[in-house]
């Protein structure tokens, strides 16, 4: 809302970093609406999409039941779906490897035609700038690509008829490769660069340590690999650390081997190639793995595809009498995956909605203060975009700081004062209030106030309101 949209290219802040493309469509979304639907409108519909371009792609890398196994881990998945109806990106980037992954597996299985190479050149350098982790799949693409053309050049030498090098595939892969690097390269200098200095690396490195290797400490290795496999980042469709998404490590290993030794080389690859060099980067410190299934989302249809491989064949390996219950079984449990995610939700939008949530905390100030009144934050340093997006959307105003209170206020005007407190530092309103009184230099009365919590924030900040007199 403050910033216009060159100056989101610039460094953000709360030490976040974010996709330009991105930034531009919520801005523009926020400028139209003006409401927090609006905001959420993008995410919304890139998840309803990708669930419609993944059941394409099971279609073109799975038969049977594994066909319907994989999707409709997909579709009860809690994160993609969760994070769909929020206003972050983590969803478009999930579209956006589906996206090329779809277009590269109908390069893969009808016959190397140029059109799809040339589809994803001309959408590569969009996709750089609207989804950061789309490099992991481009360069899988890439490599996949490079040892295409490798093999066409110097293995298969004896050359038949029909079956020579597509110049127009070298032609669109060879632009795709670097239109695809050159838009990454110039989007590092102009704004992840910028956004990765000193003074944000430190935030980003602690919260991103639990998906780097320890350091120095080669042994611990093993064990790490372990802990991120069987973690939250494989929360398809759920799962938690300390071990919590053990049987989706296990069905998506059994999936893994079964798929190399029964489907594709080439599609075994397209979906493990992004993994792998994700864990590279993670070695590297540049980008963690499997941390958070958020951050991961583009490793999504790979773990899906795998998963529903090795249910089929797990479940096929018993006798033919028992394959149909446990089919139905494993429905069953996909449901109440679901059904579980929807409680999980209305339970807690029921507390924010019923509760004092900083949205209802707001609107019930400014009726307080009325028409005439005023907020005004005296710790600004410990405030939230989501105090600042709803004051400004919800209430319509600039607050005040505490530095610039006007020392004239006319008597019985009543203003709104909000102190924001962490977990570890509550609000001290009694020193709040009588440093107050120093500088109008009368006695303030409190006529009403709150404690809001941040309800999507696992109430571990809060809000002290009150209106005075």
């Amino acid at each position: 809302m403050e910033r216009e949209y060159a100056g989101l290219l610039q460094p953000l802040g709360y030490g976040a970093v974010s996709p330009p493309l991105f930034l531009w469509m919520t801005k523009f979304l926020d400028s139209c609406f003006q409401n927090e639907w609006g905001v959420r409108l993008v995410p919304f519909l890139a998840g309803l999409a990708a669930v419609g371009i993944f059941w394409r792609i099971c279609c073109e890398t799975l038969y049977g039941p594994a066909r319907w196994l994989a999707w409709a881990i997909l579709c009860v998945s809690y994160v993609p779906v969760a994070e769909g109806t929020r206003s972050k990106g983590y969803t478009i980037d999930l579209l956006v490897a589906m996206v090329m992954l779809w277009l590269m597996l109908q390069w893969l299985n009808k016959g190397h035609k140029a059109r799809y190479l040339a589809w994803l050149a001309l959408c590569a350098p969009l996709l750089v700038w609207l989804s950061y982790t789309s490099v992991f799949v481009i360069g899988a693409i890439g490599m996949i690509f490079a040892a295409w053309l490798l093999k066409k050049l110097f293995v298969n030498r004896t050359v038949q008829q029909g079956d020579g090098l597509d110049w127009k595939s070298v032609l669109a892969g060879l632009s795709f490769m670097i239109l695809a690097a050159i838009a990454a390269i110039y989007l590092y200098h102009t704004n992840i660069g910028p956004s990765l200095q000193a003074k944000h690396r430190e935030r980003v490195d602690e919260l991103w340590k639990a998906g780097f290797p320890p350091s120095g400490q080669f042994w611990k290795i093993p064990l790490w690999l372990l802990t991120v496999h069987t973690g939250r980042g494989f929360a398809w469709p759920v799962g938690e650390d300390h071990f919590g998404s053990t049987l989706t490590t296990v069905l998506w290993a059994t999936g893994l081997i079964t798929y190399w030794q029964r489907g594709s080389k080439w599609v075994w690859t397209l979906f493990v190639a992004p993994q792998a060099l994700s864990l590279a980067a993670a070695f590297l410190h540049k980008y963690p793995y499997l941390a958070n299934p958020r951050i991961s989302m583009f490793l999504g249809p790979g773990i899906c595809v795998f998963m529903g491989t090795g249910v089929q064949f797990l479940i096929d390996r018993t006798r033919g009498e028992r394959r149909l219950p446990l089919y139905r079984f494993t429905a069953l449990v996909l449901a109440l995956c679901a059904v579980g995610g929807i409680a999980r939700d209305v339970i807690q939008r029921t507390r924010e909605i019923k509760g004092p949530g900083i949205r209802s905390t707001l609107a019930e100030a400014s009726r307080q203060v009325g028409a005439e009144g005023q907020f005004v934050v005296l710790n600004f340093g410990n405030g939230s975009g989501v105090f600042n997006y709803y004051i400004r959307r919800g209430i319509g105003q600039r607050p005040w700081s505490s530095e610039k209170i006007p020392e004239q206020i006319t008597a019985g005007q009543r203003i709104a004062f909000v102190a924001g407190a962490s977990e570890n530092d509550k609000s001290d309103r009694d020193r709040l209030v009588q440093d107050l009184e120093k500088k109008v230099g009368r006695p303030v009365r409190i006529v009403w106030s709150r404690i809001a919590h941040q309800i999507l924030q696992d109430n571990k900040d809060s809000f002290d309101v009150w209106v005075c007199e």
